[in-house]
């Protein structure tokens, strides 16, 4: 036990309950964690085996875009940032995971709980977690954004991601298999609200991950080098009755949509490359009867110049909707990137930069073209 929770569990002060002296230690353990460079693992409460972790990310962008016959725009934001509390309580098979986000993208300064659950684990085989997760459906969006090959997700992942809900899951690994499933609430859009289910019927999703090779993980660039060849397969699928209309995603209240995808990751040496497949069955609610089949794709590699510290990135990602079920959704999108990292302490502290053309096919016909440049510094710990 270290010496600042030993003090917060057997002091005490005349004119103070034990409630009101428990709060003050708990808040300059918190503080303690921020103010440590090396704080580690803290030791709240040695009897009841309660472990605290505080991680925090702060990604600041600065963007230029330019539309056809539209005015150029640019703009500074706070992409992301986030603070995590995690560890374990009670029992070391118990965990527990808190984290909030703010952002200015949307031209607010929101903050939000944006992952609050709790985990036990019987065995590596076996982990049961309940509460508002990460959904366990494309690999790129189960990486930390952090850990992104550019500094942001592709226009794919955004039309066909299954981001996060409120519900219950098991994974585990076995060899080289790991598996994941998830029963929950309705999943929204990430330009959606709610978090309630309206539907009669529960969302599900469910991943496979078998590594071929050493495993690929969720990462999707390594400054250091890996000591052996990683290559990873992923397989999943999903139901979810649609609560919110999404622009993104093209779906409206009242759809039925069955999702999958299929994705790998290949690292050797100073590559990495990263690919998925995604296609989603939506059976509109209006009109009637009417069934949607929308497909996209990404692929992306990547590639250090210098090892360790600056890495060229390219990107292609499509989007294809089958027929307009929102409004103003465009018929489909492709999208072309190449970007520069730079890691000046791994993704713990690095700039990325890159640059973006992306076409955006109508249904009436016709196209346009988006230009858009980025940078991006980042802190992660």
């Amino acid at each position: 036990m270290n010496e600042l929770s030993r003090h917060c569990a057997t002091r005490e002060y005349p004119g103070f309950r034990e409630a009101h002296f428990r709060r003050i230690c708990s808040a300059l353990v918190v503080i303690a964690a921020f103010v440590s460079p090396v704080c580690g693992q803290l030791v709240l409460n040695e009897d009841n085996q309660v472990t605290l972790n505080v991680s925090a990310f702060a990604q600041a962008r600065y963007t230029w875009a330019h539309r056809d016959n539209v005015p150029r725009t640019q703009t500074f934001d706070l992409a992301l940032g986030r603070l995590a509390l995690f560890g374990s309580a009670l029992n070391p098979k118990v965990g527990y995971f808190f984290q909030l986000e703010t952002t200015t993208f949307g031209n607010n300064n929101r903050v939000t709980m944006l992952d609050a659950w709790l985990k036990y684990s019987f065995s590596r085989r076996v982990e049961l977690q309940a509460g508002r997760m990460l959904l366990p459906y494309s690999r790129e969006f189960y990486t930390h954004p952090g850990n992104l090959l550019f500094a942001d997700l592709s226009i794919a992942d955004y039309a066909f991601n299954l981001s996060r809900a409120v519900g219950f899951g098991a994974s585990g690994k076995t060899g080289r298999m790991s598996y994941h499933g998830v029963v929950m609430n309705s999943v929204r859009a990430l330009d959606g609200a709610g978090q309630q289910n309206m539907n009669r019927d529960l969302a599900m999703v469910g991943r496979v991950e078998f590594d071929i090779l050493a495993p690929y993980g969720y990462l999707g660039s390594a400054p250091g080098p890996p000591a052996k060849a990683q290559f990873s397969v992923g397989v999943a699928a999903g139901f979810n009755p649609v609560d919110e209309a999404s622009a993104f995603q093209n779906t409206m209240p009242g759809d039925r949509t069955r999702n999958l995808t299929v994705d790998s990751g290949f690292r050797w040496k100073r590559l990495t490359l990263q690919a998925a497949l995604y296609h989603r069955r939506n059976g509109l609610q209006h009109p009637a009867r009417l069934v949607n089949n929308d497909w996209g794709l990404y692929g992306q590699g990547g590639i250090y110049l210098v090892p360790k510290r600056l890495e060229l990135a390219a990107r292609l990602s499509r989007v294809d909707f089958d027929r307009s079920n929102t409004p103003q959704v465009a018929g489909g999108a492709t999208e072309n990137t190449v970007g520069m990292n730079y890691y000046i302490h791994g993704h713990q502290l690095k700039v990325q930069g890159d640059y973006s053309l992306t076409r955006q096919l109508q249904f009436v016909g016709g196209f346009r073209d988006d230009h858009r440049v980025r940078a991006q510094l980042q802190l992660l710990f």
